[in-house]
């Protein structure tokens, strides 16, 4: 790396300053520790400029390793293992920076995105509100006039005024609206009504099954056995929660109401089959584990069977007593005060916030991005064994196959910093289609350029990788969000 430092003669000394090895007046460098021979005290400039030099190596060698890094896939990782290392940056070093970076800029659009600028900065889903309800639209009347209709459906008086298409809300009514017919309102309104459609179209169905099938005879037979008839059943419940999803997947729902829509309609067709099996006197009694919502099913997965019954009893008990104290809720609920139940208490409150606060999945799903670097850092090494299992047969060793490892890594946020800009300069989704194109013809070419082989062989190898990889990604991201919730 070139110093900043003039090299004149009477700014050099004799004694390294570092390592105080002697040295010539005319010598540039300590040929002992490699320090500028350098006399002037440090200057402002100077500490700067070697910042960073040193941290981001802005040098002639990063743009030497930038452009081929991506350019030329495979080429940077190849001649580094052949010795050509000076005039490259530190595959490790190039792959920590670059990760820094890309997270520093996801904090970045986090933190943008829960803002907008409306004349003065205002919550994004409160502005929305603000700007479609004093702005009224034919949907928003429609929308006004099905909540009254589907409330008076179940019997219950709303008061809601009849909007014609043709009247105009002033501003009285628009404050009146907002503080009536708020978003979440509307929106619960919807989940009830995509909820009642999609029950209906499931029922239909059971009933079609039941008319159809033996099922009904079969769960009320004397000759089989419980474990027979909960097979049974079994495979009635596994396609009806198909069917379910089927459903509900074409809506344009955000992920976790999308869930909550699959558990509410999960509930109430169990209900329906209960009260069909009791109006037709069928001696079936529905295992506990089908009456269990889908939020609480990843709860079980998360805690195990043992810990579960716990965990619901506390999450029960926090639903009615927001509150109460910890302390006296295990006593209520006849618990001992261990730390160990005072832990899972702080854990079943934050379930409960995780199904209910939206603004707490959100810093939870922070909190995972966060994370994710630190488990790159863990699985990497892990993958690169699996890659040299594969080209076993091959000279390279471990560390060489880790070098193109970190390389390609690098290359993959390089690529994902530039189209998750590009998303956000044209306000698209396609960016990540495209970069999913890119990185995996990069890193096809990088194992076809790197390890010399043929086009087929590199191809199915290429998609070992990638299954490997996914398989990997899913265990880390698993045990991320696990620890990420715990801790």
């Amino acid at each position: 790396m070139k110093s900043t430092t003039r090299f004149s003669k009477n700014k050099r000394g004799i004694v390294c300053l570092n390592c105080e090895q002697p040295i010539s007046d005319k010598d540039n460098f300590c040929s002992n520790c490699g320090q500028v021979n350098d006399q002037l005290p440090l200057s402002i400039k100077q500490f700067i400029s070697e910042f960073f030099a040193g941290f981001f190596s802005f040098d002639s060698r990063f743009f030497k390793t930038f452009f081929p890094l991506l350019f030329k896939p495979g080429k940077v990782s190849k001649d580094y293992i052949k010795g050509r290392r000076r005039r490259y940056v530190n595959p490790f070093q190039l792959y920590l920076h670059v990760t820094i970076v890309f997270f520093l800029l996801q904090g970045l659009f986090s933190a943008l995105d829960e803002y907008k600028i409306s004349g003065s900065f205002t919550k994004k889903g409160t502005q929305a509100v603000l700007d479609s309800i004093s702005k009224p639209t034919d949907s928003i009347l429609t929308a006004l006039k099905e909540v009254k209709r589907d409330l008076e459906e179940q019997g219950i008086d709303t008061g809601i005024p009849t909007l014609s298409d043709n009247d105009s809300i002033n501003q009285v009514k628009t404050d009146s609206i907002l503080k009536k017919y708020n978003l979440p309102n509307i929106k619960k309104f919807k989940i009830d009504t995509i909820v009642r459609q999609t029950l209906k179209k499931t029922t239909q169905r059971i009933d079609s099954i039941f008319e159809n099938t033996a099922i009904l005879e079969q769960l009320d037979s004397n000759t089989l056995t419980a474990i027979q008839k909960d097979s049974i059943f079994k495979e009635l419940y596994d396609s009806n929660m198909e069917f379910i999803v089927n459903q509900l997947e074409g809506d344009n729902v955000e992920s976790w109401e999308q869930l909550q829509y699959i558990s509410k309609v999960k509930e109430l067709s169990i209900n329906y089959i209960e009260n069909l099996l009791k109006l037709k006197k069928i001696d079936f009694v529905l295992d506990d584990k089908y009456k269990t919502s889908v939020e609480d099913e990843l709860i079980l997965n998360m805690v195990g069977k043992s810990l579960f019954k716990k965990i619901s009893d506390f999450m029960a008990y926090d639903r009615q007593h927001k509150d109460i104290s910890i302390l006296q809720a295990l006593d209520d609920l006849g618990y001992k005060k261990t730390r160990w139940n005072i832990f899972y208490y702080k854990k079943a409150k934050d379930f409960n916030k995780f199904k209910t606060d939206a603004d707490f999945r959100n810093s939870y799903l922070d909190n995972i991005i966060s994370k994710i670097s630190i488990a790159l850092f863990f699985m990497l090494p892990l993958f690169t064994l699996f890659l040299s299992l594969l080209y076993i047969r091959g000279k390279k060793n471990y560390t060489e196959h880790l070098v193109l490892v970190f390389n390609v890594q690098t290359a993959f946020f390089i690529f994902l910093i530039f189209f998750t800009i590009f998303n956000r300069i044209l306000n698209t989704d396609i960016g990540i289609a495209l970069f999913f194109l890119v990185f995996l013809f990069y890193l096809y070419k990088s194992l076809r350029n790197f390890y010399k082989q043929s086009r087929i062989k590199t191809f199915i190898k290429f998609c070992m990788l990638n299954t490997i990889y996914m398989f990997l990604a899913i265990i880390g991201l698993v045990t991320i969000s696990f620890l990420a919730f715990i801790f």
